[in-house]
């Protein structure tokens, strides 16, 4: 009985030893053919650590974690944090090639465990790129040699700064963020952090599967960075038991950070702006959770697939639920504002024409909005022309084939209203230095927001793209603008521009607003030297939209392409209309063709796609509180914009924020009026409508003992023309020049401005509507009025267009310095100069001066860079005459003259063009 089971069993190992055999010979031969762990030095555990990320790592650029027990060590293994640069990754912009990385090596070549790491010199290897701070696991032997490494993350994720100075003390990090020459940023990580405390059961599984994703450990990270104004040279860094110790720019000036309450230091002296933002964490759902794991273990694709899927859910879930009543508040039908005998009204804009036949009532008419804030703008009492409220919204259905399908326009008077754009603190994912705030200002003027897409929330879809769509805020580069991507730009003062960020050296001809710098030594460059910082601020969307003409229909307006055009699903877009007015596009459940077609019906020229579901998209209003909170108000209470709720708290993703240009007056002006001591004052003539926003200043200054007398002409306000006067000579077969301007313009004309006439020998060049009366002999300056407004140039190589008017002048100041030719004496007579300034403002001076050098000198102190005197040769009196002024405004003179034609304000948004240079 006892020996019969005893060969059952041995017959049975006895027929399997073969394979038993075969499978020992296999894994041995598999583990003598592993390369042999590498050895206990600082330089192999780098090795190992930059093989990991298909990079380099510096001995000096790693520290260890505190130790978690011999088993715990080589089990599941000791965790390190790193700085490496990877492989080379598709991704276009700037690099700084200065590497900095300080630390300190142990005794023996090691890194001293523990997790402390001291300051050193900045150095760095010559040749290396931007580096990321990262973690990983490292298993080691009980003698502390590597084994094997796993779980590697990259905790900073900034493709084009370069991460230096790694300090560590227990479980915090702080690392500095370089580019373009300068600390952009300083980052300091709680690897700690988790779910807040009593937080439900889901919220912590899915605060833990997030800190997993993100940082190797289901604690995740809590992440406080300082960003700079004025970003300093270098800056060197140290961890004390509750603070971040930092000594920045050449002078070492300090600063400390407090771990504990994220409070920042500045020991009253703070030279370069800098301010604490402690990162809020947020939890990300199960949805959002599911493609980031399918988007990190299976690629961009799957994450994808996990989105669509997502996606048909909730449209499915949506169907099932009633539909909220997307109807709001108004005041009634928007009746046009009013305007002077024979001025257009602008506002609203006109009727959206239907597209489908019958129209439901309402449809395509503008109603003015009546969110929770002042009904009436400021205006000047008893002005017959007082604004009425800046916002008006209609529905329409764009697509005749498909008649459920309803489209939101909301219409915005930029004329009373400005933009700003703000960075969520989660997205965009910045390129470089720190994340945005996500929060609102705490202004008075503050009337609604806008959501905007946040693009890929995935660092590894990210990378897979060729580059990030580019957002500038508050003048600093979270990711910067890619070449001919679909952009919204926004300059100092709030106005929006529309339309594809240019390439190459295309980039130096943008609007000046947006850069405000002197030009640049190569193309591509920002302008002025220093740090990269701009007055202006920017975001891309994914596609953009183009009109050949301000009412163009929907089969001449483009939309690029964009990733899903084909799902149909909450989108949202922003245009610019003809009239510079702002329209806001919406849809519960559109594709990609049935927004395009909006735009084009609203009289849309240009625009870009705000983004898709999911991302929270829409208009919300908001007012503040006497209590100082603000109450939010959404246009349609189907928008997926965050409810009123959350107005307190900050956005993950980006949004475009608008508010009053003012609360107790008129608007101010549109037009640059330098010289804060000049005392400008409204001209007393007669001003293009409305009243409340005079177009012509007029200021007294004296110069070299002369009053000099200086108009000041808003731009977008007048169309000029340049018309030939009576006694200018006519050469023989030369064409006659018109001497006046179009009938249908006479009754605006508001302002004539004396030119002079040639001299009867060698006259200087003249050509009317791209006529030329006089030959140009390219010798001095040009006065050039192209699409009605003036440049000022100097003379010759100008090919000129039918609609352009330009006379040669001579050049009293060039590059700012006064030129010779100003301070040529002659008889004393009334003098007068011109001068363009960059946003398009027309400055003229007139004195009585026997040499233009007061005219000329009066303007460069205004700032003017390029002065001419309003002389043709002849010598005649210069004068600026207006419309109800003394003397009067003639229809003809016997001088050339320069007519300014009075406009009806528009709006201010625009089309980003690089057609003129600035």
């Amino acid at each position: 009985m006892i020996g019969r089971p005893l060969s059952t069993w041995a017959d049975h190992l006895r027929g399997r030893l073969p394979i038993a055999l075969g499978v020992a010979v296999v894994g041995a031969a598999a583990r003598l053919s592993t390369p042999s762990p590498p050895a206990r030095t600082a330089d192999a555990i780098a090795g190992m650590l930059g093989e990991a990320i298909g990079g380099s790592v510096s001995p000096d650029d790693f520290v260890w974690e505190e130790r978690g027990g011999f088993l715990s060590d080589a089990l599941l293994g000791r965790r390190v944090l790193f700085l490496g640069v990877a492989g080379p990754r598709d991704v276009a912009g700037p690099r700084d090639a200065e590497r900095a990385p300080g630390g300190e090596r142990a005794p023996g070549g090691e890194r001293a465990p523990g997790g402390e790491r001291a300051p050193d010199a900045e150095r760095a290897p010559e040749g290396r790129g931007a580096a990321d701070l990262y973690r990983a696991r490292v298993r080691l032997t009980r003698s502390g040699r590597p084994v094997s490494l796993s779980g590697v993350r990259n905790l900073t994720e900034t493709p084009l700064g370069d991460d230096r100075n790694l300090v560590a003390r227990g479980r915090r990090v702080a690392v500095t963020t370089s580019a373009f020459g300068a600390v952009q940023g300083v980052t300091l990580l709680d690897l700690g952090g988790g779910a807040r405390p009593g937080a439900p059961l889901g919220e912590r599984l899915r605060a833990a599967v997030d800190g997993w994703l993100e940082t190797g450990s289901a604690d995740g990270a809590s992440r406080t960075e300082i960003s700079f104004d004025s970003p300093p040279a270098s800056a060197r860094l140290d961890l004390a038991d509750e603070a971040l110790v930092m000594a920045l720019g050449p002078e070492a000036v300090p600063a400390a950070l407090s771990a504990g309450t994220g409070e920042l230091d500045t020991g009253g002296s703070d030279p370069f702006g800098a301010r604490a933002h402690r990162v809020p964490r947020r939890v990300s759902s199960f949805a959002e959770l599911a493609g980031l794991s399918a988007g990190r273990l299976l690629g961009p694709g799957a994450a994808a697939a996990v989105e669509r899927l997502a996606l048909a859910a909730d449209s499915a879930a949506a169907g099932l639920r009633a539909a909220p009543d997307a109807a709001y508040l108004t005041h009634g039908p928007a009746s046009p504002e009013p305007a002077p005998p024979g001025w257009p009204s602008l506002w609203p804009p006109p009727p959206v024409q239907p597209a489908v036949d019958p129209p439901l009532p309402g449809e395509g008419a503008w109603v003015l909005v009546a969110p929770s804030l002042p009904r009436v703008l400021p205006g000047i009492e008893g002005d017959p022309q007082r604004p009425s409220s800046p916002f008006a919204a209609t529905t329409i259905r764009p697509d005749p084939q498909r008649r459920d399908v309803r489209v939101h326009l909301l219409a915005i008077d930029t004329r009373h209203v400005k933009f700003t754009l703000q960075a969520g603190f989660e997205a965009p994912r910045p390129t470089v230095g720190p994340h945005g705030t996500g929060t609102l200002p705490d202004a008075p003027a503050l009337r609604g927001a806008i959501g905007l897409g946040a693009g890929p929330r995935d660092p590894v879809a990210l990378h897979e793209e060729a580059e990030a769509l580019g957002m500038v805020v508050g003048g600093r580069p979270l990711v910067p603008p890619r070449d001919g991507a679909a952009t919204l730009a926004v300059d100092a003062s709030g106005r929006p521009y529309f339309g594809a960020w240019p390439s190459g050296a295309g980039v130096e001809r943008v609007p000046w607003v947006l850069w405000q710098r002197p030009a640049a030594a190569s193309p591509g460059e920002p302008r002025g030297e220093g740090p990269r910082r701009f007055p202006w601020s920017l975001w891309q969307g994914p596609s953009l939209f183009e009109a050949a003409g301000a009412a163009a229909p929907a089969g001449d307006a483009t939309l690029s392409p964009g990733d899903g055009d084909d799902l149909v699903v909450e989108r949202a877009a922003l245009c610019a209309t003809d009239r510079g007015f702002v329209v806001h596009a919406w849809g519960s459940a559109l594709d990609a063709a049935a927004l395009r077609a909006a735009l084009a019906r609203a009289g849309c020229v240009a625009g870009v796609s705000l983004g898709r579901a999911p991302d929270p998209l829409g208009v919300a209003f908001l007012s503040a509180q006497p209590d100082g909170r603000l109450t939010a108000e959404r246009l349609s209470p189907a928008m997926s914009l965050a409810p009123p709720a959350h107005v307190a708290s900050a956005s993950p993703g980006p949004f475009l924020y608008f508010s009053s240009r003012s609360t107790d007056g008129p608007p101010p002006p549109d037009l640059s009026l330098p010289g804060e001591r000049g005392g400008w004052t409204v001209d007393g003539g007669a001003q293009p409508p409305p009243a409340w926003s005079p177009a012509v200043y007029a200021a007294d200054t004296v110069h070299l003992g002369a009053q000099v007398r200086v108009h000041a002409f808003a731009p977008d306000r007048f169309l000029f023309r340049l018309r030939a006067g009576s006694r200018e000579i006519s050469p023989r077969n030369a064409p006659k020049l018109a001497a006046e301007v179009p009938e249908d313009e006479r009754q605006q004309v508001l302002a004539a401005i004396g030119v002079g006439t040639g001299r009867r020998r060698g006259p200087r060049g003249l050509a009317v509507g791209g006529t030329v009366g006089l030959r140009f002999r390219g010798e001095g300056g040009l006065l050039l009025v192209r699409r009605g407004r003036v440049e000022i140039r100097p003379a010759g190589g100008v090919e000129l267009a039918p609609d352009m008017d330009a006379t040669e002048v001579p050049l009293t100041a060039d590059d700012g310095r006064l030129r010779p030719e100003a301070r040529e004496i002659g008889t004393m007579r009334r003098r007068g100069a011109a001068c363009a300034l960059d946003d398009g403002t027309l400055l003229v001076a007139t004195t009585t001066f026997d040499s233009d050098e007061a005219t000329t000198e009066a303007l460069l102190d205004l700032g003017c860079a390029r002065v001419v005197a309003l002389d043709r040769g002849a010598h005649r009196n210069a004068f600026v005459h207006r419309a109800s002024g003394d003397p009067a405004l003639q229809q003809g003179y016997e001088e050339t003259a320069l007519f300014a034609v009075g406009l009806a304000m528009p709006g201010r948004a625009r089309r980003l063009t690089v057609d003129a240079p600035p």
